[in-house]
């Protein structure tokens, strides 16, 4: 239990009733003001929670103020506030909160701000429960640090003494706790003589200092317990079912302001408890909003946090908006091209941020093709373009209804679903990686239903030859893997996370980690007919996951109830499959939408992609529902998908940001540039020079994005700009950031060198028709950049090669020039 020595930090929060006696300690923080006197006007309170009512004696409650302003605004005004029991039920403790004083129905009235409100009460019972071991004592540990990762929860525990990471396990910790030194750390007849309370306390050396104060709540209960007998309630309390946190979604105005947070534990049996004292908060984005260890939340600057609680396995999150000054801000409104736009704008309206305005149509254009087709245009499809005098939208909607059934589309989302499905020569062999490369393509080329093209994946039997689909499990041929990548990439979900303890930032177990891997626990790969070729089949005998606590075999059984079903005489891997891809899933079809969108829009709603959980809240809830049901109700149509966000104004934003929108960087108000992948890279670069693209193996003119392993082809270029080694389904492995190394290698690397002055190049074949240079500069701009010159362009450049006797050479100078600036290698 390392921690620092400010036990007034710690044990702020730690509210527990001694026998008979309320003991309290000052509430941190939060007794500081959160408005000055002369703040703006109050016109309305609002207590959250909006009732309390209170079970037993022990049961303690804390009620957060807020005041609204004549603006509509909010302001906590809870360390301020003055709280009145007409008929006496209750009382509120210094440390503002309420306890039970006898039972009956009672109404409490609030001050504050120079206004008075009203909230029920009701206390049902004031008779005194046993302290009980899941709902009391875990909770202190979990809060005092006794069971983290870098104290006793430990993989090997601590100086002998191991506990589960977080809780996980009440049953382990209790026998940890009774069968450690011999049952030494309790002395029920002399409680204040146990180990247990002597070690945090400091009355006996303790590495982990002093973190529990004797005259805290915390003491108390833990003392009260061993009193009782230190008894386990484990095999018949249950752990909480959920967490609330009031309010829900707090918006602070400006830095310096703070804000109070309210945690009620729900359990099944209907009843509930304020759990504030015992959670654990932090903050995802801590230079927006910081938490403090009880809750109180300190506004930093203008931007969104989540605040993620932590109960006892459960995880809740409050989305904290801090607004800043936006004086002046008046809302623009702007066309609406579907549903995507309303729902950005929406949100973007009640941040006070103005969105882009729209790319120009070779901007719209070059981005297009790039998203959907992995290529840039080339000189003559930007003419026609830009030639077009129909209205811009009509015209940019069947620009993508063109591309998405071009064949490059094919080409660009087989090799994106090739490094997702590992389609790599080192687990597949040069024969199996091209037939799996073609199953791919065949399947996108035919826009098969994406959840029909995961279910023959999911589902697939026989020979890799013979039945590509196969392939899937050749690479992933572990029960345990299969169970970690397929909730990774059609879940969205990091069960690996989960395999040797639950999870500790979500509600997966590690029981449902091993009932998962179930499911693929009878599918074998034995060697097939032909050399390299193996066979993928169900067998009935055998097969089973072993759980690593018990040693026996568990039950295939779905993390997430709905629809599915099981049944002994069907294959378990097409059950697994069924319920899967079931419109019902709440996370197949969201994981695709997400994806997809992350794709086209630089960054997921929720992000990473891949990594779906109650702690990594989506940036706009609303949005991503809709565009999940709408993916559904197309039948999974990916192109459909595509095509919904190609066509929104959202997706036709500027990279230009304006006073409003500047610092957003989460809710797509402008286009954000991404740097090319390497496959897109190279493929624009013999685009844009008109070479010839030769790699080992292929026929010339074969594009980087045809590959079906890029370890296929020669150099040393992919790697360095980022291209996966296929051996993870996660999209980390592709990288995109810039470093010098590419710098150097696209300065003076034989990459774009040798395509530039390629004889049979676009250079060559410019120069063999005597251009004049202001058509030498049209064309290599429109070439390279998809745009015209601009006319201060032109102005700089033709002076330059008016000079200059060799036109070849000058070309090619001003060529690499382009290829080597932004606006070519990123995507914007």
């Amino acid at each position: 239990m390392k921690r620092n020595n400010k036990p007034s930090v710690i044990l702020q929060p730690l509210l527990v009733f001694a026998i008979g006696v309320v003991v309290v300690v000052p509430y941190g923080s939060a007794a500081e003001p959160s408005v000055a006197a002369d703040g703006p006007k109050i016109v309305r309170l609002m207590t959250y929670p909006d009732s309390l009512t209170f079970e037993h004696a022990r049961d303690v409650r804390h009620v957060v103020v807020l005041g609204a302003t004549e603006s509509g605004t909010t302001i906590d005004l809870t360390a301020s506030a003055e709280f009145k029991s007409e008929a006496g039920s209750v009382r509120v403790g210094a440390d503002r909160y309420f306890e039970p004083v006898k039972e009956g129905v009672d109404k409490v009235i609030v001050s504050a701000g120079g206004l008075t409100a009203k909230f029920p009460v009701v206390v049902r019972g004031m008779g005194s429960p046993p302290v009980s071991f899941v709902r009391d004592v875990m909770p202190i540990l979990s809060r005092l640090g006794c069971n983290a990762g870098t104290c006793h929860g430990a993989q090997k525990g601590r100086n002998g003494f191991r506990l589960s990471l977080r809780g996980y396990d009440p049953a382990f910790d209790y026998q940890s706790l009774i069968d450690d030194l011999a049952g030494r750390r309790f002395n029920r007849s002399a409680p204040d003589e146990s180990l247990i309370l002597l070690k945090p306390t400091q009355g006996v050396p303790h590495e982990g200092a002093f973190v529990l104060d004797p005259s805290s709540r915390a003491y108390a209960t833990l003392r009260q317990w061993i009193a009782e007998g230190a008894a386990s309630d484990v095999e018949v309390t249950t752990r909480p079912s959920r967490v609330e946190i009031q309010p829900a979604a707090p918006e602070m105005t400006n830095p310096g302001e703070k804000q109070s947070l309210v945690v009620i534990a729900h359990y099944a049996d209907g009843t509930s408890r304020d759990v504030t004292a015992d959670a654990n908060f932090s903050s995802t984005v801590t230079d927006v909003a910081t938490v403090a260890s009880d809750g109180l939340v300190a506004a930093v600057r203008r931007g969104e946090s989540q605040i993620v609680v932590r109960y006892e396995g459960q995880f809740g999150v409050a989305g904290v908006t801090v607004m800043g000054d936006r004086t002046g801000f008046q809302w623009q409104d702007v066309a609406e091209n579907n549903f995507i736009d309303a729902l950005v704008y929406k949100k973007l309206k009640r941040l006070k941020i103005l969105p882009a305005e729209l790319a120009s149509d070779a901007e719209f254009m070059r981005r297009v093709y790039l998203d959907v087709t992995g290529v840039p245009p080339g000189p003559d499809e930007v003419r026609a373009f830009l030639a077009d005098t129909t209205d811009s939208r009509a015209k940019r909607d069947r620009l993508v209804d063109e591309l998405l059934e071009s064949p490059a589309y094919v080409d660009h989302w087989t090799n994106k679903w090739a490094d997702l499905l590992q389609c790599n020569k080192k687990y597949l062999g040069e024969k199996g990686v091209w037939a799996f490369r073609n199953w791919i393509r065949q399947s996108i080329a035919s826009n098969k239903p994406y959840d029909q093209f995961v279910r023959e994946l999911l589902t697939s039997v026989g020979g890799t030859f013979e039945n590509p689909a196969t392939s899937y499990f050749r690479v992933t041929r572990d029960p345990n893997t299969n169970a970690e990548n397929v909730t990774q990439l059609f879940l969205g979900i990091r069960f690996q996370c989960n395999k040797c303890h639950d999870h500790p930032f979500e509600r997966w177990t590690q029981s449902q980690y091993y009932q998962f891997g179930a499911f693929f626990a009878q599918a074998a790969i034995k060697p097939g007919a032909a050399p390299e070729d193996q066979v993928v089949y169900e067998r009935r005998d055998g097969g089973e996951v072993a759980h690593p606590k018990t040693g026996q075999p568990v039950a295939a059984v779905f993390p997430v109830g709905h629809a599915g079903k099981t049944s002994e005489t069907k294959v378990r891997r097409a059950m697994m499959a069924e319920w899967m891809t079931a419109p019902e899933n709440p996370f197949f079809a969201k994981s695709m939408a997400n994806r997809v969108w992350s794709y086209f829009l630089g960054k997921g709603v929720i992000d990473p992609v891949d990594d779906i959980r109650s702690s990594n809240p989506p940036s706009n809830p609303e949005l991503l529902d809709a565009l999940s049901a709408d993916f559904v109700r197309s039948g999974f149509d990916v192109k459909h998908l595509m095509r919904t966000i190609a066509k929104s104004r959202t997706y036709q934003h500027s990279i230009k940001t304006n006073r409003w929108n500047e610092d957003d960087a989460n809710n797509f108000s402008h286009a954000v540039p991404r740097r090319l992948t390497a496959e897109q890279l190279l493929d624009a670069i013999h685009v844009a020079t008109g070479s010839q693209p030769r790699f080992p193996g292929v026929p010339a003119g074969f594009r980087a994005a045809k590959l079906p392993d890029t370890k296929l082809a020669a150099g040393e270029f992919f790697s360095l700009f980022g291209s996966p080694p296929r051996e993870s389904p996660c999209e980390c492995e592709r990288k995109g950031e810039v470093s010098l190394g590419q710098t150097l290698n696209l300065i003076n690397g034989p990459t774009i060198a040798e395509a530039i002055v390629d004889p049979a190049g676009r250079i060559a074949q410019l120069m063999k028709s005597s251009p004049d240079d202001k058509r030498i500069i049209d064309e290599l701009y429109l070439a390279v950049l998809n745009r015209p010159p601009r006319e201060d362009e032109v102005a700089k450049v033709l002076p330059q090669l008016a000079a200059t006797e060799n036109k070849t050479e000058a070309a090619q100078d001003l060529m690499w020039a382009l290829v080597n600036s932004p606006a070519f290698l990123f995507n914007r």
